[in-house]
């Protein structure tokens, strides 16, 4: 949580300064789990906001109940037995009664572990209970529920019900009954929450007619209804967008007015020469978006653009032309990736772009000795005009001696940091990122809002349609034969998991379970791999490399796959619980496969009847057209059908955003348009924020840059 953004306002020596082993029930060893993901304080705990909910408020009466569905009862409990499976697991069977009556129904709750269940539940108690009710036999079953007694405070079921990011040994039940104490209180107990001082001036939030922010708190983590939900969490992100905004919009103005770029420029006909030189022709887009960076790179004020496209749509080509730009004007050029892969792919792609000059390296952390030490040279002297690398590119001992442009790629998100740092390398370069992750544009143009926007809105020539299909999870057992026919072809294929870890509680497809079952059943004999973004980065490379050398046939991932290195054989992309995913996000999924132009295969797996339409999306062309719906298309598709205020967290990708509420490639324009506002006016009126009213929205500024080293 220390990587997202959030305006706290905490008097001095509050409870919330407190270690968290003040609250009841948290000790030293639930301490030691919380600090794993960096909870200390019961206010570290209090803003470590749930990540999705479960509808567990609506009561369906017992013999109501129908399989495959979530669903909320009150029952009687009757016969508790407690054996032995097979693989030696406790399994815990209890009978559940017709509350009305007493009477059996066909409906019983079984539970792996929780050998507590018996002890804690009496036979005759009325419960509630929640969860997924499945067929077994001829009888109804609830798998693993969650149970409380019906005549305490609902906490885990019956209403609304948090869920929240975990880590190994945490329990999310334990997690919830302690946040429920710091934000409900108890009968002895005041809540918390109360202590959390407002960090919005009255006037800003009765204009926008925000929510109180204890208000906020308390709802968002335990919601009376959903239209408080909605309320709670609109304010919140309000609190989150508008701190976004003035940090940028105070970083813009401060580069604005003390501009030192160079100006870079190269004449017509020597651009001319490079573009006639390419392997290919550039598309309209590519055109347009090239001449702006060149009329931004030829002024004083070092240019901020964000160029913006699909997968293979040709944004390094439109780099690598700047990047001349830069070395024609005698000054020198970086391009950063967030991997070394990546790094290396740019690095391939130069060489070939760069057959006749300029001169250029690659420099990451695996490029040691005498090799490392030449280039650092050749960047400090200038020999060497354009380099590509990592974060290897910002460490102190990477100088340059006259570094023009600085070109950051696939910083979809936030990108502060590397901006600043790179910034630091020169003079004051130009400064090009681009990214792959469609936003649609009234969201681009407000939380960039320290850049100009670029977007290359065609695909060149010469890529086939990917055919995507929607199937339900029943079809599975056909798939992985199908699956295993194209292995044998010779084509790769990517599995994609919205989770890493099974979750006993939650019946969400992960990586670690699909890839144990894959290779140890229906792809036996496969060369599988896994991959996922808490294993270590080189372990990561070390996976992908093999993959790319054709050492793995079907590599099993979550979204850390959704930037990555080109697989020139991948042909499939199967993406379990595909209802849990944006439409643009299963786009840049889609946009791994068929690189080369051969026919490809997007299988698109959910078990959610209600997502069919949405999902659908993903199959629909261009009216008019046999073209698919692009990623700036399905941004927008997806904002139309989920609403401007969906919400419930899907990703589990091992990499954190740097937002805890937004989610910058789905959010209401409304919302951006107000922070918008409101950061110009407050900015206009106290540039630095020094009034009193504003010091609570100063020091989460002072947060923020704090945080990604830029103090």
């Amino acid at each position: 949580m220390g990587a997202a953004l959030d305006v706290r306002g905490t008097r001095p020596s509050s409870s919330l300064e407190l270690p968290v082993t003040a609250l009841p029930g948290i000790g030293a060893d639930s301490a030691k789990l919380l600090e794993r993901i960096e909870i200390r304080t019961i206010g570290d705990l209090l803003w470590h906001l749930p990540r999705t909910y479960a509808d567990f408020s609506k009561f369906t009466p017992l013999r109501s109940v129908r399989a495959e569905q979530e669903q909320t009862v009150e029952a009687i409990l009757g016969h508790i037995t407690q054996r032995r499976t097979a693989r030696g697991q406790l399994m815990t069977e209890v009978e559940l009664l017709d509350p009305q009556d007493r009477s059996p129904t066909n409906v019983r709750a079984t539970w792996f572990g929780r050998q507590f269940i018996k002890e804690r539940y009496p036979e005759g108690q009325l419960v509630r209970l929640s969860g997924k009710v499945r067929f077994f036999g001829r009888s109804l079953q609830f798998s693993n529920p969650k149970m409380e007694n019906a005549a305490a405070e609902a906490v885990h079921t019956g209403r609304i019900v948090p869920m929240y990011r975990l880590t190994e040994g945490l329990k999310e039940g334990h997690l919830r009954r302690w946040l429920h104490t710091a934000v409900m209180g108890g009968a002895k107990r005041t809540p918390v929450v109360r202590e959390v001082a407002d960090p919005l001036p009255e006037a800003v939030r009765a204009r926008r007619s925000l929510v109180p922010i204890q208000d906020a708190l308390r709802e968002v983590h335990f919601p009376s209804e959903w239209k408080d939900l909605f309320s709670a969490r609109r304010r919140l992100a309000f609190d989150e967008l508008l701190v976004l905004q003035l940090a940028l919009g105070q970083r813009r103005a401060r580069w604005t007015k003390d501009a030192k770029a160079l100006p870079l420029r190269a004449d017509d006909e020597e651009v001319a020469r490079w573009i006639a030189s390419l392997p290919f022709a550039l598309t309209a887009g590519q055109r347009r978006a090239f001449d702006k960076i060149r009329e931004d790179l030829g002024k004083r004020v070092p240019m901020s653009r964000l160029l913006e496209g699909d997968v293979g749509s040709g944004k390094t080509v439109v780099a690598a032309l700047a990047a001349r730009v830069a070395v024609a004007s005698g000054s020198q050029a970086a391009l950063m990736a967030p991997t070394e892969l990546l790094a290396e792919q740019h690095h391939r792609s130069l060489t070939t772009l760069f057959a006749d000059g300029p001169r250029h390296a690659l420099l990451t952390s695996s490029v040691i000795g005498a090799t490392r030490q030449e280039i650092l040279a050749g960047l400090a002297s200038g020999e060497l005009e354009v380099v590509v690398g990592t974060h290897a590119l910002v460490e102190e001992g990477v100088s340059f001696k006259r570094l023009g442009l600085a070109i950051v790629d696939e910083q979809h998100r936030f990108g502060v940091r590397q901006r600043a740092t790179f910034r630091e390398k020169g003079i004051d370069p130009h400064l090009l990122l681009t990214t792959a992750t469609p936003i649609p544009q009234t969201l681009s143009q407000t939380v960039y809002r320290d850049l100009d926007i670029s977007i290359l809105d065609e695909m060149p020539s010469g890529r086939q349609l990917i055919r995507t299909e929607v199937r339900p999870h029943g079809t599975l057992p056909r798939v992985w034969p199908w699956l295993k026919e194209r292995v044998a072809a010779g084509e790769q294929a990517f599995v994609v998991t919205p989770r890493i870890e099974e979750d006993p509680e939650e019946d969400i497809p992960s990586a670690e379970a699909t890839f144990r079952d894959l290779i140890a059943k229906d792809l036996a004999g496969v060369r599988v791999g896994l991959l996922h973004g808490r294993m270590p980065a080189r372990e990561r490379d070390d996976v992908m490399r093999r993959f790319a050398a054709r050492e793995l046939d079907v590599m099993v991932a979550t979204t850390v796959v959704e930037v990555g290195i080109d697989i020139p054989d991948a042909t499939v992309m199967i993406i379990l619980g595909a209802e849990r995913f944006g439409l643009a996000q299963l786009h840049q999924l889609r946009g791994r496969v068929g690189r080369r132009g051969q026919r490809a295969f997007c299988i698109l797996i959910s078990e959610a009847a209600g997502e069919s339409e949405r999902l659908a999306a993903m199959t629909e062309m261009k009216p008019g057209t046999d073209i698919p719906l692009d990623g700036f298309d399905l941004a927008k598709r997806d904002l139309q059908i989920r609403g401007a205020g969906e919400f419930l967290g899907k990703r589990q990708s091992g990499e954190e955003n740097e937002l805890r509420i937004v989610d910058l490639a789905d959010v209401d324009p409304a919302l951006i348009d107000e922070t918008a506002v409101e950061a110009d006016r407050i900015l206009a009126a106290d540039p630095r924020l020094e009034r009193p009213e504003h010091a609570s929205l100063e020091q989460a500024v002072a947060d923020l840059w704090r945080r990604y080293a830029l103090a």
